[in-house]
């Protein structure tokens, strides 16, 4: 009998994915990375299967700000992860900031992330451009 190995692909995808992360966070400049310290992040496939990073953040306001440096995100994208063909700033109200008028139960069922109030833009990035900082 084959022995199980101690971790399975998706631990592996995930220490891969936060490392390609990490690598991503720390080539930003400091006012950047100063907003992507309360941002969440994730990869996913479109329905073409595009391969898309999400950067999901707490309010619009830190989506206008990171919006305003798309380009050097795009950039950094390109030159680490070139798989990835879009990038999408999100914006996922937290808990605390909710909508008067929100529903309670939606609320305590989910705690950390409320889809329902999500919202995001989706920027494709061009794999053609050569033009990195």
């Amino acid at each position: 009998m084959l022995s199980r190995p101690t971790f399975d692909d998706h631990s592996l995808s995930e220490s891969f994915y936060q490392a390609l992360i990490n690598c991503f966070y720390e080539t930003l400049s400091f006012s950047t990375q100063s907003l992507l310290d309360e941002c969440s992040f994730g990869f996913a496939p479109d329905s073409f299967g595009v391969q898309t990073l999400f950067i999901i953040t707490p309010s619009m306001s830190h989506a206008d700000q990171l919006s305003q440096d798309l380009e050097s995100l795009k950039n950094r994208v390109i030159s680490l992860i070139p798989s990835v063909g879009k990038l999408a700033i999100c914006v996922n109200p937290q808990k605390g900031q909710n909508e008067s008028g929100a529903s309670r139960d939606c609320v305590d069922e989910y705690p950390k992330s409320m889809p329902r109030y999500m919202m995001c833009k989706i920027f494709p990035i061009d794999l053609s451009d050569t033009n990195l900082d």
